[in-house]
């Protein structure tokens, strides 16, 4: 199979709600246009070079799936990475027209500048029914990974369980038990960022037969700071960490590890260090540091020869067995 990895990085909305520079004549996300605009410009360049899996890396399909279901759709690959999205309990029902229909699926067609019919009800909407004070001091949300096959459906969707220390100050964790989905190239399963950190995660799906998980990542440079500088250490080490915690998940689990972290100017935080790992092989490719996109040829038949030299998921399964 041949995946690209779109070590890009999402752009944030400030807090709170919208705030239009001229009422109802701009979008009211303007944030979410940039990141959707990204995709399809990442997932173009990444069909151009054959690829058939684009990952992203966590948060960057931010609120916007059923318009990366459509550019699957167009461009005939698979899409996968992870969105932070919630549910309104209360107040009039959400408009039902795509605010970000204006936005071209190629990256060569330009978009409108002008504010469209879906923009204007969404604009009209946000204003007629702003967030409670309730909602916006206590939103309900949840990280969840999804993966979009070829055709634009939803194969796979996990919401993330072992969440990073600052983010459970304001998301929700799963509770739903890890699943497995069939793709033609094998059983895959979806993990996000800090679930890394935690091998029971990854024995989980192993233990379903899962042959290929993909983790959306944003793991800054920074991320031990400021304790990790009480101690002597790499200028690299955070992204060592990772690449060893990939290597790791995919030598004990005997599966092809698929990650995707946030790329950008390593002066604001960013590592990069996305790859792809695979018993018997190591790190097979991968990106550095700066934004970047990476494909990448991988053969799964190494599975094969990996479970019949270590015997780690062999010996696992007679153990559940007993």
């Amino acid at each position: 199979m041949r995946i690209a990895l779109a070590q890009t990085s999402p752009i944030s909305a400030p807090e709170g709600p919208p705030d239009l520079e001229k009422p109802h004549s701009t979008s009211p996300f303007p944030t979410l246009d940039h990141n959707l605009a990204d995709a399809v410009n990442f997932v173009e360049r990444a069909v151009a070079l054959n690829a058939e899996v684009v990952i992203f890396p966590e948060y960057f399909l931010q609120g916007i799936t059923n318009e990366n279901r459509q550019l699957a759709k167009k461009h005939n690959a698979c899409i996968t990475g992870s969105i932070v999205h919630g549910t309104r309990e209360s107040g009039a029902p959400l408009p039902t027209v795509s605010p970000f229909a204006h936005i071209p699926l190629h990256a060569n067609k330009p978009s409108t500048s002008k504010i469209t019919p879906a923009q204007l009800e969404w604009a009209k909407y946000l204003e007629a029914n702003p967030l409670s004070a309730e909602e916006s001091s206590q939103p309900t949300l949840r990280n969840t990974a999804f993966f979009i096959d070829q055709s634009g459906e939803i194969k796979g969707e996990y919401v993330k369980r072992n969440l990073w220390h600052p983010e459970r100050e304001y998301l929700t964790p799963g509770e739903e038990e890890h699943q497995v989905f069939d793709t033609k190239w094998g059983k895959a399963g979806l993990l996000i960022c800090w679930d890394i950190s935690h091998p029971a995660a990854a024995q989980e799906l192993a233990s379903q037969g899962v042959d290929i998980v993909f983790a959306p990542t944003f793991w800054y440079a920074t991320d031990s700071e400021p304790l990790i500088h009480n101690h002597p250490h790499a200028p690299d080490y955070e992204t060592s960490v990772v690449s060893a915690l990939c290597l790791a998940r995919s030598f004990e689990t005997e599966t092809v590890w698929v990650m995707c972290n946030a790329g950008g100017d390593a002066r604001e935080g960013f590592m990069g260090g996305s790859g792809i790992w695979a018993p018997l092989r190591g790190r097979i490719g991968g990106c550095g540091v700066e934004a970047a996109l990476e494909v990448v040829d991988v053969d799964l038949a190494v599975l094969k020869d990996a479970r019949e030299t270590y015997k780690i998921r062999e010996d696992w399964s007679k153990r559940q067995a007993t």
